[in-house]
């Protein structure tokens, strides 16, 4: 398979930040889209016109068996998770249900038809406190309930893959950004602040970071998916290249023509800090064919752009 065109494609988690752009582009690309959501929100709105939303939740087996049969994907995109990086261990449970069990649950599911592709969604903290860059064969050192439930789902389907020779890859994708991506984060966060004119405290911000631009990483998915050298693989989808969280805010002010003045240092660093946190990806280069196209520059100024142009979907 060189192209999606026509192609049966299912997105788990089509609703989520990465999900959207990633099904926006399947659409584009003339795939026959099926979207798993769990609920409606801006994003997913904006494409209901042009692939077909379905309300299904990832544990609740008799209603994912009875989607999946109805749509017989050949490509499935998993990005279904509960996304929180807080350190509590309360969150365990909720966690493996979801994210670890709800995989078990996709995979189960589709033994039962002719697929040709599953692309997991593992994620760059599964890494946890391992020397940068990191690489895919560091053994994973999960720091959270959240990376620990991912880094459990990696190697469930590591071991799929290895067991039954099931056509399936796991993408880590390193701190991703741009339109749509209404959220606390770091990038989105300094801009709403910053159109706003709210205070912006902040640490020293004297670690480091790789920021991706979400187009690039999106085309990491795409390409995974038609190369079957990738199939039974993990892979790094980032750019490897650090920048402090200094930098990264006065960089966005800067193109902002400064509209506040950041609280540089009244915050503390937490505990534990993670001081240095970026890819080695070269592996995705020689398998996928794959390297960044966006630099920071362009990827700042087109997500500021869009959170300007459209202040509806972020006010509130």
């Amino acid at each position: 398979m060189l192209s999606f065109k026509k192609e049966k494609v299912l997105v788990t988690g089509a609703n989520g930040f990465i999900g959207y752009h990633l099904t926006d582009r399947l659409i584009q690309e003339g795939a026959d889209v099926y979207a798993f959501v769990h609920e409606h929100d801006n994003r997913i709105k904006l494409l209901k016109d042009y692939c077909s939303i379905f309300h299904t939740d990832l544990l609740d087996g008799d209603a994912l068996s009875k989607s999946v049969r109805a749509i017989k994907p050949k490509i499935v995109f998993h990005l279904a998770a509960i996304v929180n990086v807080d350190r509590s261990v309360n969150l365990i449970n909720d966690m493996m249900r979801v994210n670890f069990q709800g995989t078990v649950n996709l995979l189960s599911t589709l033994e039962k038809i002719d697929y040709e592709c599953f692309v997991n969604t593992g994620t760059c903290e599964e890494y946890g406190d391992n020397p940068v860059p990191f690489k895919e064969d560091q053994c994973p050192r999960p720091v959270s309930p959240y990376s620990f439930s991912k880094a459990s789902s990696t190697l469930y389907c590591s071991m799929i893959a290895k067991t039954k020779g099931s056509p399936i890859i796991t993408l880590r994708p390193f701190l991703t950004y741009g339109p749509f991506q209404v959220s606390r984060m770091l990038i989105p966060d300094t801009i709403m602040k910053s159109l706003k004119r709210e205070t912006l405290d902040m640490t020293k911000g004297e670690q480091t970071r790789e920021f991706n631009f979400v187009e690039d990483i999106v085309d990491g998915y795409l390409k995974a998916a038609i190369k079957p050298e990738a199939k039974g693989q993990i892979l790094n989808i980032g750019n490897g290249r650090e920048y402090t969280i200094r930098e990264i805010v006065l960089k966005i002010l800067d193109i902002m023509g400064n509209p506040i003045t950041p609280s540089i240092g009244s915050l503390p660093y937490r505990q534990g800090e993670t001081w240095h946190f970026y890819c080695d990806n070269s592996k995705a280069k020689r398998i996928l064919g794959w390297s960044p196209k966006v630099d920071l520059e362009e990827g700042l100024k087109r997500t500021i752009e869009w959170f300007v142009e459209n202040p509806h979907e972020w006010e509130e």
